[in-house]
């Protein structure tokens, strides 16, 4: 099962990889992509069933509009606000993917509220290693070192390319 850390460590890396004429700041959006990684697993204070709502295409798309709308309020370049929120809901949306990635619970409800149908892909390399440190191990190999390879490429690229 992917930590919050696994999560954000992936959403920040999305962020590290969109397009850099994308005001305010890189490092901001690179922060706030790596938080909308890790929203999705509010639901485990209760108020909704776990990998359900909170881990949809719809939460993701709301989500991502009102984080761009209400933590960039400033943005005024047409367009801008629509890629900062295409951004953001993909990391969103990352998370989901990544939860679908497991063995762990009875899937996910990518199409809630529409349907309670809960999926999961084929491939579940994650949550059959036994014990704690075993999964660590596996989600430090499967998804936090490429995040973190990733981020930093796309940091290294960001600081090539003319501004």
């Amino acid at each position: 099962m992917p930590t919050p850390i696994s999560h954000a460590a992936v959403g920040y890396a999305i962020g590290t990889w969109a397009p850099h004429a994308v005001p305010p700041s890189a490092r901001r959006v690179c922060l706030i992509a790596a938080a909308c990684a890790a929203l999705p697993d509010i639901d485990v204070l209760g108020f909704a069933p776990h990998r359900g709502i909170t881990h949809s295409l719809a939460f993701a798309l709301v989500a991502a509009v009102v984080a761009a709308s209400a933590l960039f309020p400033r943005v005024q370049t047409p367009g801008t606000r629509a890629r900062i929120a295409v951004i953001l809901g993909v990391a969103l949306l990352s998370h989901s993917c990544l939860d679908a990635l497991s063995t762990y619970s009875s899937g996910i409800a990518f199409l809630a509220p529409f349907s309670t149908q809960r999926f999961r892909f084929l491939w579940t390399p994650l949550g059959s290693a036994s014990g704690l440190a075993g999964q660590l191990i596996q989600e430090a190999l499967v998804l936090f070192l490429p995040a973190v390879i990733l981020a930093w490429l796309g940091l290294k690229v960001r600081r090539v390319e003319p501004a």
